[in-house]
């Protein structure tokens, strides 16, 4: 009973959480052109984004497509709270629940340990862009920090196969290395320069003349380096979720008198 009230307050927090994200997606990639792109020319001038780079593009980024991702889940999940039961039974899947926090858990590390040592994380403040700053830290910082802390709560005590688990979380991860290289191929812009064997090449062997096969080489080594990543992560998620089923399951059994225990295996 007073699970379902606490209903309603859940489900605002979730679809407000999930709108602002989407809001402040759609003011990035709306203001670009406009506020974001004249500011941007150092960025361009290092080589640490392209000019190819238009207000649609930030669409084929990994970050956002995660933090997407969280917030249309958030979204359906509230509606699934307030009644909609094939919604309910929708978000309260562990398996996408637990691919859709792996997402975007690997933003925020990635961020927090790779970017943010080596980049400034803030926009300037008097070039008029410091709103960006807030759509910098909510996409790569409390998004990412907020929906891992939602997976220490398990909607359910139905416990993950980890392995298969695991590799069905892959699935989106590995179509989307796919997806980024064969358009990188064909467009010649790619969201994140690992995803480019030329870029790759000129990293590791900088004047020498480009290798091909060693190029691919190079790129299917740091795909499946990733992967893996992916995969350790994911089994993590499960052995988390999994522990904690185990202790709601023991919580209920010690509260359950020795009657009950005998009624319940009658029955």
């Amino acid at each position: 009973m007073e699970q379902t009230k606490k209903r309603p307050v859940i489900a605002l927090l979730a679809f407000a959480f999930g709108v602002f994200g989407l809001l402040l997606l759609a003011h990035h990639i709306v203001s670009y052109e406009n506020i974001l792109r004249p500011h941007m020319d150092y960025l361009i001038e290092n080589k640490v984004i392209t000019n190819d780079i238009n207000g649609a593009t930030f669409l084929y980024y990994f970050t956002n497509q995660s933090n997407i991702f969280v917030d249309v889940f958030l979204i359906l999940f509230a509606f699934g709270l307030l009644g909609n039961q094939k919604l309910y039974r929708f978000t309260h899947n562990e398996t996408l629940r637990c691919a859709v926090t792996l997402n975007i858990l690997v933003t925020g590390i990635i961020y927090c340990a790779v970017l943010l040592p080596f980049a400034s994380a803030s926009f300037p403040m008097e070039k008029g862009i410091w709103f960006s700053n807030v759509v910098n830290i909510w996409a790569h910082m409390v998004v990412p920090f907020c929906f891992t802390a939602f997976w220490f709560f398990p909607l359910s005590n139905q416990k993950l196969k980890t392995v298969k688990t695991a590799l069905l979380c892959l699935i989106y991860p590995l179509g989307y290395f796919a997806f980024s290289v064969v358009r990188g191929a064909i467009v010649h812009f790619y969201p994140y320069p690992f995803l480019n064997s030329h870029q790759l090449w000129e990293t590791l062997f900088k004047d020498k003349p480009y290798n091909a096969v060693t190029g691919v080489l190079l790129l299917v080594a740091v795909i499946l380096a990733l992967s893996g990543i992916f995969f350790g992560l994911a089994c993590a998620l499960c052995a988390i979720h999994n522990r904690r089923c185990q202790k709601g399951a023991d919580a209920v059994q010690a509260t359950t008198t020795p009657e009950q225990n005998e009624a319940t295996q009658s029955v």
